[in-house]
């Protein structure tokens, strides 16, 4: 309802008021905006609108590169690509607003509607504000939390467990599954969430800590020496959690006094508390030190070779509407959207079936009122069709866009701009098919375990440069070949998510593995940004689990998972403490049932 509302009503109001030109700005920003959403927290979803409308809607100003010799044009977007690409691999936020960038900058240039171009900035800004405000209603209106509700049914298991252990029970094997289905339960929600979005997300950190830390506190509440007494309380407290996440606020603070659960304070902090001073130093350190990759850096450099072929097509062919060329591009050839080669062909099938459609359309009416209920009725069908298939996807977005083309040159009739747009997705596609992938044989066989055992390695030699207190320009340099190992394999398994089976599959299994692994070496750069020795001793250990793991691969022969006991989890020092908890979780992901989300857990 809010994107057929989003895009159909501003048309609707536009084509009413004979502003046809303002409502087909605010309708393709609209349709950006809801092409782009993801299923996540309402506070991301407006997070990412306001960071990607401004960096879109500036843009628009590079239709000024229209007015620029072919040959300079062509150099300009090249280079604003390999920009677009580098960037794109930080964050979620970023490669959306990226992505976004190079369609409104294909639009600028070949729109000459565009011109000048601080009105359609502005509309674009005036769409964010408006689908903003429609979210918010929503907000308000829907009290559905899933991502509440699962965390709820997690808190409130885990009291049943504690509840269970203070109780005596002989037998606690139907709370621990159940306890433990649960925890998992949330667990892929956030790793279907991750592996949906476009790059790496604030969400999936805070949420792999939950998991973490529930994990380790249902392993401390099965342990014998388990006592009855803190066990109870940690049930009461867990209760107490389980109401205050359905609300959306913190429990009331507590008043149980000394002795409680270590592992519940954990848990309490990993879900309400913000940034700990320790956290915000790991981050920034990370952010500061961790440079492009060679698979990012290659990543880019395909995305910015298929787009300066895009806009010589562009440039060179006599195609009206060729702009669609360099669109294509940018749609398929994103590094972090996944397969380039299946994106390309169901974008191609997507266009022609969205084609049809819009034809269809104006051969029963050419009325301006009835084609802005048409927009507004196809765009509502954009969020299932996004959840099925990309193919789908292009089928409900091709039709808005002709048509709102159409509404404001009514000279262009929608069969010969249909065809126009056949004809420049197809070549966008053969030009993404064959510079962005058959020309590469590392994209189309990309050695998963391979590289993610190389990141290991990197790993341990990072973490027992800090633990024996190297001189730090060489931890430096241990810290950069990390973070690119594991920045380069959560790009290829990015890219490999839109795979058909097996490949797809795999990278599933994959995604929160390599994604505990950036959280070990995150806690390695908090005790080396602080400059912490730690316990040496024991860092030199859990280095040397590290390089042990790197023999090891994802593993499907698990049929009920167990909480596991942290490694040196009773250590003194709290960072090394922190970093063998998230090292045990790696471990575990590595010698668990690891399947695609969507699969429930075993509850046998």
């Amino acid at each position: 309802m809010r994107a057929g509302v989003g895009v159909g009503l501003p048309v609707l109001i536009a084509s009413l008021a004979g502003q046809m030109h303002i409502g087909m700005w605010i309708g393709l920003g609209a349709l950006g905006q809801a092409v782009g959403e993801r299923e996540q927290p309402y506070r991301a979803r407006f997070r990412q609108i306001w960071c990607t409308v401004p960096i879109a809607a500036s843009a628009y100003g590079l239709g000024l590169v229209s007015h620029l010799p072919v040959a300079a044009a062509v150099v300009v977007m090249t280079a604003v690509a390999f920009g677009c690409g580098i960037v794109s691999g930080y964050s979620a936020v970023l490669s959306a607003a990226t992505m976004q960038a190079m369609l409104i900058a294909a639009i600028a240039i070949g729109l000459p509607t565009a011109a000048p171009y601080w009105p359609p900035a502005l509309l674009y800004l005036i769409a964010g504000v408006w689908f903003s405000a429609l979210m918010a209603v929503e907000a308000v209106l829907a009290r559905d939390r899933p991502q509440r509700a699962a965390l709820a049914a997690m808190l409130g298991a885990l009291a049943d467990l504690a509840q269970a252990q203070a109780e005596g029970q002989a037998d606690l094997g139907p709370a621990q599954r159940t306890a433990v289905g649960a925890i998992d339960r949330f667990e892929q929600a956030a790793m279907l969430a991750r592996g949906h979005a476009q790059g790496p997300t604030r969400e999936y950190t805070r949420e792999a800590r939950i998991c973490r830390a529930a994990d380790q506190l249902a392993a401390r509440l099965l342990a014998p020496d388990a006592e009855a007494d803190l066990s109870a309380r940690a049930a009461a407290r867990l209760r107490q959690c389980a109401d205050a996440a359905v609300s959306g606020r913190p429990p009331p603070p507590r008043t149980d006094g000394p002795g409680t659960l270590v592992r519940l304070t954990m848990l309490e902090t990993a879900i309400w508390a913000g940034a700990e001073p320790q956290q915000a130093g790991r981050a920034s350190a990370r952010a500061r030190l961790s440079a492009p990759g060679p698979a990012l850096l290659a990543g880019a450099a395909r995305l910015a070779l298929c787009t300066g072929l895009a806009y010589v097509a562009f440039f060179a062919l006599p195609l009206p509407h060729g702009y669609w060329i360099p669109l294509t591009v940018a749609l398929v050839m994103k590094p972090d959207l996944g397969s380039v080669f299946g994106r390309a062909v169901l974008r191609c099938a997507g266009t022609v079936g969205g084609a049809v459609v819009a034809v269809l359309f104006t051969a029963v009416s050419r009325d301006a009122v009835f084609t802005s209920i048409a927009i507004g009725a196809v765009a509502a069908c954009l969020p299932w069709a996004k959840s099925r298939s990309y193919a789908l996807q292009t089928l409900c977005t091709t039709p808005p866009a002709m048509l709102l083309i159409d509404l404001v040159a009514p000279d262009t009739h929608i069969v010969p701009l249909a065809a126009d747009r056949i004809a420049a997705t197809f070549i966008g596609g053969v030009v993404t098919i064959v510079a962005g992938y058959l020309i590469w044989p590392a994209v189309r066989r990309p050695d998963v375990e391979g590289n993610f055992a190389a990141a290991l390695g990197d790993l341990a030699d990072y973490a027992r440069a800090v633990a024996r207190g190297h001189h730090q320009g060489r931890i430096t340099a241990a810290r950069r070949r990390c973070y690119q190992r594991l920045s380069d394999t959560r790009l290829t398994l990015q890219r490999m998510l839109a795979e058909p089976p097996p490949a797809g599959a795999l990278a599933w299994a994959w995604i929160p593995v390599v994604g505990a692994a950036e959280r070990v070496a995150d806690q390695v750069t908090g005790i080396s940004a602080t400059r912490r020795k730690g316990d040496p001793a024991t860092l030199s250990a859990l280095a040397d689990d590290i390089d042990a793991l790197a023999s090891v691969s994802v593993k499907d022969d698990s049929p009920v998972r167990h909480p596991a006991v942290s490694r040196h989890g009773d250590c003194h020092d709290a960072a090394v403490r922190e970093l063998a908890d998230d090292l045990n979780g790696l471990s575990a992901m590595l010698s668990r049932e690891s399947s695609p989300p969507g699969t429930a857990p075993d509850q046998s």
